[in-house]
């Protein structure tokens, strides 16, 4: 398993993709807490596109900074 932070993954996500698409489980960090696990869903049996689709998606909350989304986003965005 590899451990990166949030930086690394916006300089570095093409590789990091290369990475779990290979068999790497990735966990991502912010603050130096883990957040995000990323793993490769190549040859898993999915019977269609939606079956990753997040139930009670308006239920989540997220609490990002609007510079911790810039940081990955651009500075554009906006949680706003």
């Amino acid at each position: 398993m590899k451990v990166v932070s949030l930086h690394e993954v916006k300089a570095h996500f093409s590789a990091i993709v290369k990475d779990v698409e290979a068999g790497e489980v990735v966990v991502v960090t912010r603050h130096d807490k883990p957040v995000i696990e990323m793993r490769s869903i190549i040859g898993l049996e999915t019977p269609e596109l939606g079956a990753f689709s997040v139930p009670n998606a308006a239920n989540i909350s997220v609490d990002w900074t609007d510079e911790e989304l810039g940081d990955l986003f651009g500075p554009t965005f906006s949680a706003k």
